[in-house]
């Protein structure tokens, strides 16, 4: 399938799932009355459900079996932010900096994403923690390695399929959804969460 044709459909899906044209702010009235958002609220409401906590308790043990990532955390949270994935986190040291992995993996379409970050260590751990910390780790490998990795349990044990990155930031200029207004409202948020990545 070609990536216009993904963007086509993805985009097809968003508009079943999120109000066109309607203002999460100033019409909110309105919009959480439109069978578009009663339908997303459903499948949100499911999320803290028995059956996902099961699906995300099996997304996390897939994982146990490699030294380093075993330690994945469930980050996953719904409160008021509404989040349309699974967010996995896990912290590393390289070479002295506090690095980080953050995996989403969407409930509304078979694809993740996969973020690192770079993070201040201190005043959480003292260097000489950081110093302790990295000697005791005998795995070798760096973020990259450990990404790809991540991808590959993935998407080998779990079929799920990197989100095409050049859609991600594509905005869909008619659909808003709580503190994302018209015009601002990126693919990557119709799927995962209302971060700006």
């Amino acid at each position: 399938m070609t990536n216009n044709m993904i963007n086509k459909v993805l985009k097809n899906l968003a508009y079943m799932l999120y109000p066109k044209n309607v203002c999460p702010w100033d019409e909110r009235d309105k919009y959480v009355e439109t069978i578009e958002y009663k339908r997303l609220r459903k499948l949100i409401d499911s999320f803290d459900s028995e059956e996902n906590i099961k699906i995300r308790n099996n997304i996390r043990k897939e994982f146990d079996n490699d030294a380093i990532l075993k330690e994945f955390q469930d980050f996953s949270i719904l409160d008021s932010s509404e989040d349309r994935c699974f967010t996995f986190f896990l912290n590393v040291f390289e070479g002295g900096t506090l690095l980080s992995i953050t995996l989403y993996i969407s409930f509304l379409v078979p694809y993740y994403v996969i973020r690192k970050g770079c993070h201040q260590a201190e005043p959480w751990f003292t260097k000489e923690r950081i110093k302790e910390l990295e000697s005791e780790n005998l795995d070798n490998r760096k973020i990259e390695d450990l990404i790809l990795d991540i991808e590959k349990i993935v998407e080998e044990k779990l079929f799920y399929r990197k989100f095409p990155e050049n859609l991600m930031h594509d905005i869909i200029n008619d659909i808003g959804f709580q503190g994302v207004s018209l015009g601002h409202f990126k693919m990557y948020n119709a799927f995962f969460n209302n971060q700006n990545i």
